[in-house]
């Protein structure tokens, strides 16, 4: 056997006691020596900045053991749904051998051993989450989003964090360096560190436009430190934070937004293609080319009120008259249709055929908690201070 005689040679070089060891060390079948911590075994991790197949050649495994241990581990886990956040470690006997294989990808470990037989054995198992907490807060000195990120708010808190207020609070409007904001979230991470889940517990907005606003989670809603929910009929502006940040965020640019009145309505100036809002649920009664107003749509919302939209470049795909739609649903996109001298929106509110100051209006809480629920709230609401 040519490779027993190479290992002789070296264990001659070895000598004595020392050889006599190490021989009996060369008849232990390298599974045995299975476990991370010991020596002689080698760890090779990282996550799947590409495919599973290329990591094992890099490893140096053949064209065949590629092909076992992908088809071996593709009958639990789609190796195509792999993605750069997932986490592997690769286990190596003293020889080079490949010992094991994991896989941590969302909520569960795949785990491929390789038998004594040669065989592969493949297991699923449920990652256990992590659970944590915590408290940031920042002063703006440009915009929301850079504010928050540059405390390591993730973008998608930041989101929810607008959606919270979007019916007290216009984040494109509105804000103004110096103001302050805080939250408390809680969350749950994987053992990869990557976070499955978060939630806001409690947060606040203190503007110098808007005062300071309040908000604590009880069940699925928010509320207020007396208890009244968050949610209103309308929201606060029909240029919603969430669409805008999600439209321009591969496009890296946050529009800073400015609106006027000249008129009985309001003009948002923002670039054209920016998606337009219904501010509250409502029907389509309008949806054209009316004159100056350009691309215009018109809903109908309960209570009398009714919102037009105009100067739109384009419509969103499906409003037709008489369709229902959503508050906070895509209707249109900003354009400088009919007589404009310029991208904007033209926003206007009527109540019972009586323009309104739409910045002015009061809206009604869509309803509230008392007692402990409340009691809940107020004490969160006070643990940002």
């Amino acid at each position: 056997m040519q490779l027993l005689s190479e290992r002789a040679k070296w264990l001659i070089l070895a000598g004595g006691a020392a050889a006599l060891l190490a021989a009996a060390l060369y008849f232990v079948s390298p599974w045995e020596l299975s476990a991370p911590d010991e020596p002689g075994i080698r760890i090779s991790s990282g996550t799947f900045t590409s495919s599973l197949d290329a990591v094992l050649k890099a490893e140096g495994l053949d064209d065949a053991e590629r092909y076992q241990v992908s088809s071996a581990l593709s009958k639990k886990l789609n190796l195509r749904r792999l993605r750069p956040e997932d986490v592997y470690e690769l286990a190596f006997s003293t020889w080079g051998a490949l010992n094991s294989l994991s896989v941590s990808k969302d909520l569960h470990y795949y785990s491929l051993s390789v038998l004594d037989s040669g065989d592969y054995e493949v297991s699923v198992e449920a990652v256990e989450l992590k659970e944590g907490s915590g408290k940031v807060g920042g002063v703006i000195k440009s915009s929301l989003w850079e504010s928050m990120s540059a405390a390591g708010v993730p973008p998608a808190a930041i989101l929810d964090y607008a959606d919270i207020f979007s019916w007290s609070v216009d984040f494109l409007t509105e804000v103004r360096d110096g103001d302050r904001w805080s939250l408390v979230w809680n969350y749950r991470t994987a053992p990869s560190g990557k976070v499955i889940s978060l939630k806001i517990a409690a947060a606040y907005y203190d503007g110098a436009e808007t005062g300071r606003k309040n908000a604590a989670a009880w069940k699925d809603s928010y509320y207020d430190e007396k208890g009244a929910s968050l949610r209103s009929m309308f929201l606060r502006a029909p240029l919603h934070y969430r669409r805008i940040s999600s439209y321009f965020t591969n496009r890296r640019f946050h529009p800073v937004l400015k609106y006027y009145r000249p008129h009985h309505g309001i003009d948002y100036a923002a670039p054209s293609g920016t998606p337009v809002s219904a501010v509250a649920d409502g029907a389509v009664t309008f949806a054209g080319w009316k004159g100056g107003n350009g691309r215009l749509v018109i809903l109908r919302h309960g209570g009398g009120y009714e919102t037009t939209y105009g100067h739109l470049s384009r419509f969103a795909k499906g409003l037709r008259s008489g369709r229902r739609v959503g508050q906070g649903e895509v209707i249109g996109y900003v354009g400088s249709t009919g007589l404009s001298s310029g991208p904007h929106l033209d926003f206007r509110v009527k109540h019972n055929g009586t323009p309104q100051n739409f910045l002015k209006m009061k809206y009604r809480s869509s309803g509230g908690v008392s007692g402990k629920a409340r009691e809940t709230v107020a004490a969160a609401i006070k643990s940002l201070d």
